[in-house]
């Protein structure tokens, strides 16, 4: 069964063919090192690889600094949500996304997954991030709006001379390692008050 979703980065993902060599960039400069260590070695090794989609929150801020007694100055900002750790941040850059049709069965079910429930962690980057660059007056904060996006990641597993399950990026082959160690952590679902009791 297919469900249609909003997918991070476009249609123009990584060769799978190629996963062992983005492993192998991943990898400490130690592993590196190991004559036993090659890309071949590490292609030899996987076992399995599963194409996965992450769900991520995206939204689209306004901040509106007062500069009486002129206008007030409007900066758009964007941040996004990791809807299963609830990691959060702002984002440099609007990230490209499509339409598409993908198994079921790869969606990663989210942990935060209703638009109300979103807002707390948005809110919390508003006041405990963007209000950093703020000494004096704190600015106001709008939430233009927020959806839900998905982020392809290739799960790999590998036995032999490495053994370690990787999780590479879909779209840039970069190692998701990070973003992966703290699914299993409730460290970034957990909201102070003070950040998140207004807009």
């Amino acid at each position: 069964m297919k469900k249609s979703i909003t997918l991070l980065g476009g249609n123009a993902m990584i060769d799978p063919e190629e996963l062992a060599l983005y492993i192998y960039k991943s990898l400490s400069l130690s592993a590196k090192l190991s004559r036993k260590i090659t890309k071949e070695s590490v292609k030899a090794a996987i076992r399995s690889q599963e194409l996965m989609y992450h769900p991520m929150w995206i939204a689209k801020l306004l901040v509106i600094a007062d500069r009486r007694p002129f206008k007030p100055k409007m900066t758009p900002m964007m941040c996004f949500v990791d809807a299963i750790s609830g990691y959060r941040g702002l984002m440099s850059s609007v990230p490209h996304a499509v339409q598409n049709e993908v198994e079921v069965s790869q969606i990663v079910i989210s942990h935060i997954h209703n638009e109300e429930e979103v807002k707390d962690y948005i809110k919390d980057v508003q006041h405990s991030q963007i209000n950093r660059s703020y000494a004096l007056k704190k600015p106001e904060h709008k939430i233009v709006e927020h959806f839900l996006v998905y982020l392809p990641l290739w799960k790999v597993e590998v036995e032999g001379d490495v053994s370690e399950e990787f999780w590479i990026n879909a779209n840039t082959g970069e190692s998701e390692a990070y973003m992966a160690s703290l699914w299993k952590s409730e460290k970034w679902l957990r909201l102070k008050p003070a950040n998140h009791a207004k807009a």
